[in-house]
């Protein structure tokens, strides 16, 4: 049997084909898709991870920097009837900060849990006189010294994000600072079309959702002591949290799986879905990236179709070869059928013809706007990379300022010396005084050099420097220092203390230590700076240090102490970038810097330098000298 010429079996066959291919391709461009769609998820993920902990990292160090304001220690302090005295002051402040960092609250909480203090003290829904004993974030600050929290506010019925961080006093505990944040604009941000996000916290609960619905549902079923603990702390305001319609299906490769879930896109309805998730910067919750399907059931379609064409084209390629065939038998008897059909083919071939050379046509389109893109995307790195460059060099110039203040305080004072001893008929000692000056001016230029070399990061060329004349150099730009705040002052130098440097940058990096610690001892009778140079146990080393008696450094400071912007002065008397640039500079040599507190009080800083002789120097008689007044 035959139809058009064709045997049945061969129609059989090319059906069974047809659709074995036709099922291949359809699996083929699911799996593909599926992978497509892991792999963006991930890249999803990632970028939330990476705005979340960028946007709370933002918040997180308010109540540490509020914590440290004297006037919040003092209203602490003070009796429950004298502090109305100092509330003026501190929610102005606590005002202030709120505005600048775009918070929703700064709040001030005694060790009763009840908010004394707070930016919207002067508004209808004012923290002021609110007891949060109950929150986690005020329990685990005064336990942990510092709490984070999710949940809806008491007051107002907003969701948000609570720091804390405990406000101490000599080791004792008075209450502590909180900031709360809106979780709105994250929530907008990560907004896309065909996929979902959300937070859940550690007990369940999507507290960050893209989907308005699922929010604050839980993706399993809660039970009644969990309830119960949510109730007490009033996170969710008070509500019961209910399940989300969730179910986990079949697991899909690189850690996604499909879920069931209600249908964001017309509700009532339940939909499958690719879901894929990740830890979040904060202990105990995690981000999820919910995937739509329908991209891939697309290409599943779009694979369908090929195939189908492909075999359509098939069929219809071999029915015309049969129907050449029969042509061809019947030439001798139809001359004029035989001239119509290569009329036929020849039109087909036109129409192939001009449908190949526009594909080429698009194709080239296609080409020439990929390398456009390419162009716009090279540009936009060039854009990326100058902005980077300016934003250090910016950086760089708030600290140059920081710097220059020392030299030319010491100039200053030199050249009016100078100016008495030439009024005095003295030009000797005149003369002296303006050497200095020039030695100054070129330690001056010096820094500018270090701060160009902090943002090129070349190569340090290092020399032998003697030790003890950097350290002479550093007690001449202080000598009025010194002498003015009446400190001990004890130098005791190895005569084989040389070491690998270059002489400018050491001789700055030790001003940069001497000023910080006759910074420290500003205000305290009896000052001391001790000042030691010494080989090391190994005698490729030499141990330089310098401490002082002062107050010492706080240990929540002192692990990031050579960061940039961070500082242990008061607000308004330091940028912060004098130690970061003291360590670079340090490392350039291939020395190490290190800061610590000793037993005795005050604090203490290291160099282990490279010695200059590689350790073949010998040991020598030491050279100790005291100045004060």
């Amino acid at each position: 049997m035959t139809i058009r010429g064709i045997p049945l079996w061969a129609w059989v066959a090319t059906a069974v084909l047809y659709f074995a291919a036709a099922a291949a391709s359809m699996e083929i461009a699911w799996q593909r898709a599926l992978d497509a769609l892991t792999e963006a998820g991930t890249h999803r993920l990632d970028l939330y991870a990476a705005s979340l902990e960028s946007e709370l990292g933002r918040y997180e160090i308010l109540p540490a920097i509020a914590s440290r304001q004297d006037s919040i220690e003092a209203l602490l302090q003070a009796p429950p009837d004298a502090r109305h005295t100092l509330l003026p002051s501190v929610n102005g402040y606590l005002e202030a900060v709120n505005k600048d960092a775009g918070s929703v609250a700064v709040d001030v909480i005694d060790l009763s849990g009840t908010v004394i203090a707070a930016s919207n003290w002067n508004q209808p829904l004012t923290f002021v006189g609110t007891n949060v004993a109950y929150r986690p974030y005020f329990r685990d600050a005064l336990s942990n010294g510092r709490g984070r929290f999710f949940g809806i506010g008491t007051n107002t019925g907003e969701p948000g994000l609570y720091f804390a961080c405990v406000v101490r006093s000599e080791q004792k505990v008075l209450g502590a600072t909180a900031v709360k944040i809106s979780v709105d604009p994250l929530e907008s941000a990560w907004r896309a079309p065909n996929e979902a996000a959300m937070v859940i916290d550690g007990n369940g609960v999507v507290v960050i959702s893209t989907v308005p619905a699922w929010k604050f549902t839980a993706l399993a079923p809660i039970d009644a002591q969990k309830q119960q603990q949510i109730q007490a702390s009033r996170q969710y305001a008070g509500r019961k949290v209910e399940a989300l319609a969730y179910q986990r299906l079949d697991d899909w490769r690189n850690g996604a799986w499909f879920a069931r879930l209600p249908d964001w896109s017309h509700p009532g309805r339940e939909r499958r879905y690719l879901a894929m998730s990740r830890s979040a910067p904060q202990a105990g919750d995690s981000i999820m990236v919910i995937l739509d399907l329908s991209a891939a059931r697309r290409q599943q379609q779009i694979a369908l179709a090929f195939v189908t064409g492909a075999f359509l084209i098939a069929c219809l390629y071999g029915l015309y070869a049969a129907q050449r065939r029969r042509v061809i038998a019947e030439r001798l008897r139809a001359q004029d059928a035989l001239q119509r059909a290569n009329d036929r083919l020849e039109a087909t071939v036109q129409q192939r013809t001009a449908a190949l050379v526009l594909a080429n046509e698009r194709m080239q389109e296609e080409i020439d706007e990929r390398a456009r893109t390419e162009q716009r995307l090279r540009d936009s790195q060039q854009e990326l990379v100058h902005a980077g460059k300016l934003a250090v060099l910016g950086q760089m110039a708030a600290g140059l300022a920081h710097e220059f203040n020392q030299p030319l305080v010491a100039i200053r004072t030199l050249c009016d010396n100078a100016r008495t001893f030439f009024e005095r008929n003295q030009p000797a000692p005149a003369f002296a005084n303006l050497e200095r000056v020039a030695k100054l001016i070129d330690s001056t230029a010096v820094l500018t050099a270090e701060l160009k070399a902090f943002a090129r990061k070349p190569e340090t060329q290092t020399v032998p420097v003697p030790l003890g004349d950097a350290v002479s150099h550093a007690l001449l730009i202080h000598e009025a220092r010194i002498r003015d705040h009446d400190v001990r002052l004890t130098v005791d130098i190895a005569p084989d203390a040389v070491v690998a440097a270059e002489p400018g940058a050491l001789q700055q990096v030790i001003v940069n230590l001497l000023g910080n610690a006759l910074d420290a001892l500003a205000g305290r009778e009896a000052g001391r700076i001790r000042i030691e140079a010494r080989r090391a146990a190994d005698p490729a080393r030499v141990i330089f240090s310098i401490a002082d008696n002062g107050p010492g450094i706080d240990p929540h400071v002192l692990a990031h102490l050579f960061e940039p912007f961070v500082t242990t002065k008061p607000r308004g008397q330091g940028l912060g970038l004098g130690l970061a640039i003291t360590s670079r500079i340090v490392e350039g040599f291939g020395a190490r810097i290190s800061a610590a507190n000793p037993e005795g009080g005050g604090a203490q800083f290291t160099i282990d330098f490279a010695a200059a002789n590689g350790g073949t120097g010998t040991d020598g008689e030491t050279d100790e000298q005291t100045a004060g007044r």
